[in-house]
């Protein structure tokens, strides 16, 4: 039986570890941020971390496409959606 190894270049090696420390650093930002605000949270608070879970967001999108060499779509974002649900906008 012949076997198949993983090559990995330093390259992609590189771009995972950067990848990994943005995607680090955005979510210990939510965390700085959610562990500075209490119950009582400002707009202007409630905005940041809005802003800063949208990066998140992005970045993971990013990085789930880099990793499958894939150009980022609305439809290939769509099928990163844990459910099958539609999405729909908010009930006033």
């Amino acid at each position: 039986m012949s076997s198949n190894p993983l090559t990995i270049s330093n390259s992609t090696i590189d771009r995972v570890k950067e990848t990994l420390k943005t995607v680090t650093d955005a979510a210990l930002f939510v965390e700085e941020l959610l562990g500075g605000m209490g119950v009582g949270a400002n707009p202007a608070e409630l905005e940041r971390l809005t802003e800063a879970f949208g990066n998140l967001a992005a970045i993971a999108i990013q990085a789930a496409h880099s990793v499958a060499g894939q150009a980022v779509t609305p439809e290939s974002v769509l099928a990163l959606l844990p459910v099958n649900t539609p999405l729909a906008p908010p009930a006033a």
